[in-house]
Parts: C-alpha cells; sequence; structure tokens
C-alpha cells in the first residue's frame, strides 16, 4: 500500500483505467445487464474505455478526476459533469452501447439518473489494491472544488444494500432526498450543499 498518491485531472492516456473505474463504479449486476452474458463483458469494458477517450461523453477524461501513485499507476476515478449536460453527453453513450454491445437505447426510454439542477458524480471507484487511505473522500472532495463556481449541489446514486456506502456519502455531508432509477433499478439520490 502506498499513501503518496495525488488527485490530478484526467488525460485522454488514463482511459482504459477509467473503464475500469466506470465499470467497477455499476457492480457487476448492471454490468452484466449491459452485456448480456459474462461472456460479453469484455465488450462492456470497451464500450467504456472508448467513451472515456472521448472528449464528449458523459464518461470522458475530460469530466474525470483520477488519484495517481508516485510510480504513475491509478488507484482511482471519479468522473462527473453538470446534470444540465446529461442529455447530450448521453448521446455518445447510447451510439456506442448500441454499435458494441448491438443494444437498442433510446434516450427518450432512458431514465435521468440526474437532473439540471446538480453537478452529477457519475462514477467513483477506488481500486481494491488502494483502499483504505480515503482516496474516496478525497476524490469527491477535489471533484466539489473543481465545480464550486456552478453554486450547484453535488449529487449522486447509490445502491440500495450498500451501506457502508451511505456512511461514506454522509460524513461527507450528502443527504438523502429520495429514490431515483438507473438501469431501471430503483437507488437512493443523495445532495451535498
Amino acid at each position: 500500500m502506498t499513501t503518496d498518491i495525488r488527485i490530478r485531472a484526467a488525460r485522454r492516456e488514463d482511459a482504459e483505467a477509467i473503464g475500469r473505474g466506470v465499470v467497477m463504479a455499476l457492480h457487476d449486476e448492471i454490468a452484466l445487464d449491459f452485456a448480456g452474458s459474462a461472456d460479453r463483458l469484455p465488450l462492456v469494458y470497451k464500450v467504456f474505455t472508448t467513451l472515456a477517450a472521448a472528449d464528449n461523453s458523459q464518461y470522458s477524461y475530460r469530466n474525470t478526476l483520477v488519484a495517481e501513485t508516485a510510480d504513475g499507476a491509478i488507484a482511482g476515478i471519479l468522473t462527473a459533469y453538470d446534470g444540465a449536460a446529461l442529455h447530450r453527453l448521453r448521446d455518445a453513450f447510447i451510439r456506442e452501447a448500441n454499435s458494441t454491445l448491438g443494444t437498442e437505447f433510446v434516450e427518450e426510454e432512458m431514465d435521468d439518473e440526474t437532473s439540471d439542477d446538480e453537478i452529477y458524480l457519475d462514477s467513483l471507484a477506488v481500486f481494491p489494491e488502494y483502499r483504505g487511505q480515503n482516496l474516496a473522500k478525497r476524490l469527491i472532495n477535489a471533484m466539489a472544488e473543481r465545480h464550486s463556481a456552478s453554486g450547484k449541489p453535488l449529487g449522486l446514486l447509490c445502491e440500495p444494500g450498500y451501506d457502508h456506502l451511505l456512511k461514506l456519502y454522509g460524513s461527507l455531508g450528502f443527504r438523502e432526498t429520495g429514490m431515483r432509477k438507473f438501469a431501471g433499478k430503483e437507488m437512493h439520490h443523495l445532495q451535498r450543499l
């Protein structure tokens, strides 16, 4: 375990780590739903890695902060964007998923996981070998600083059953505002002013 980790803006060459982090943040069940079967999971990684390398997607390196060790390894990621840009940014996801996975996503049929009035913390992941170093807190606080001029609260979704994450978010000032759907599943919606 290393303690010399810095938070920095992601670069295009971080796309593979960002894609891995996004899939981790989705959790196994949702990633498997996207894939359709376990043998197609590599295609899900391909989708999110491609989107991370793009300039204009939800998962773009431009919307991402990474935690980087002194030797250049990525220890964790946080992808966030202004909720008002959701539909514009999601176009890239729909095109890539439909092309690579053969899904049939249609914008009008998808749930909105965020809203215009918040900065949405979309994907947070700390890779297992780097856990226990407060990297999730550091990434969230750095992202809050990055978006402080917007005046909007931070928002996120947390899947039911992940009480340790609800506790973490509560310790950072997030409060539950209700439930929202993501990928057909009801999730806790939290905001931090």
